[in-house]
């Protein structure tokens, strides 16, 4: 529903129908443009992205929908302050096509999101990241994305620094930068090429 309907009509929505979302007037969508495009798209597109979802705060959770319509609770606990930004469940919304979550200044991919709670998206992503990156940098940019975390997000390493040995124009580092950089992804530095 891109409006909550009146109470008395959901038993007959939810008998004319095998799914029926948005049934609240707590519950986001994505913006009108971005529904169109994200229920246009295969299947197998479709289905990594969220189309909506509704913050429950009282249960510490959060319920969303896929682009193919599965549902997916997920505990609000996931979602842990990272630098200068905590969430705010106050103000849920959704953006980027189904890819991003947004609590107020917060931000969470789905494929963080997915990477936590679904086994087959796991599976395929390391499929596919396998076949097109291997390394030192494809593994901490996997790690990074894995933590929310964003380049910046390393104390006393650079932003830049992140950025290049990500793209692999830089070798593996040694010592003090490869201890920070463990520390912040909270494993240890040997670790970090096994993702």
């Amino acid at each position: 529903m891109l409006e909550s309907p009146r109470p008395r009509i959901l038993p007959l929505l939810y008998g004319c129908f095998d799914t029926v979302i948005g049934e609240v007037p707590s519950f986001k969508t994505l913006p009108l443009d971005q529904l169109v495009e994200v229920f246009s798209a295969p299947d197998e597109k479709s289905r990594d992205v969220f189309v909506g979802g509704i913050v429950d705060r009282a249960t510490g959770t959060l319920a969303l929908v896929r682009g193919n319509f599965e549902r997916l609770i997920v505990p609000l606990s996931m979602f842990h302050p990272s630098g200068r930004r905590s969430p705010d469940f106050r103000s849920f919304e959704l953006d980027d096509y189904g890819q991003t979550l947004r609590f107020g200044g917060y931000e969470a991919t789905a494929e963080v999101v997915l990477w936590e709670t679904d086994a087959d998206y796991r599976r395929r992503a390391k499929a596919k990241e396998r076949a097109h990156a291997k390394g030192f940098g494809p593994s901490l940019r996997r790690l990074r994305k894995q933590r929310g975390l964003s380049q910046s997000d390393f104390p006393k390493v650079a932003r830049k620094t992140i950025s290049r040995l990500e793209k692999g124009e830089v070798e593996k580092p040694h010592g003090t930068t490869l201890n920070r950089i463990a520390k912040a992804l909270g494993v240890a530095p040997e670790e970090i090429e096994s993702y």
